[in-house]
């Protein structure tokens, strides 16, 4: 499951195709298939991406390379729709409803 979570947080912030296994141009509906969870509603909430993608403390060491990391934020536990959109590849930062961040992998430390 880990290589999976990679590989949508992969898609999820536009890193290059061959990070993302070919999927950056698939909208998390199109990763997610059969699988995509509905709530009686029609909506999806974050318990139900929390129940597969795990927690906040979780997705944020999974997207420590990234810079700033998105999963590591002031707003605390935000819903998860906030930024993903069913039918965007990639997600729309609700950050940036303040800031102006790019999300972008951290260089490596000089040796």
């Amino acid at each position: 499951m880990t290589k999976a979570l990679a590989v949508l947080a992969a898609v999820a912030f536009g890193l290059s195709l061959s990070m993302s296994a070919g999927a950056a141009d698939k909208t998390l509906a199109e990763i997610h298939g059969s699988a995509w969870p509905k709530s009686v509603n029609g909506y999806v909430v974050k318990e139900q991406c929390k129940a597969c993608h795990g927690d906040y403390s979780k997705l944020a060491k999974m997207t420590e390379n990234l810079d700033p990391n998105p999963h590591h934020s002031h707003l605390g536990d935000v819903n998860c729709t906030d930024c993903h959109k069913a039918d965007k590849a990639k997600p729309q930062l609700v950050c940036n409803q303040c800031h102006k961040f790019t999300i972008r992998e951290k260089k490596a430390a000089a040796k």
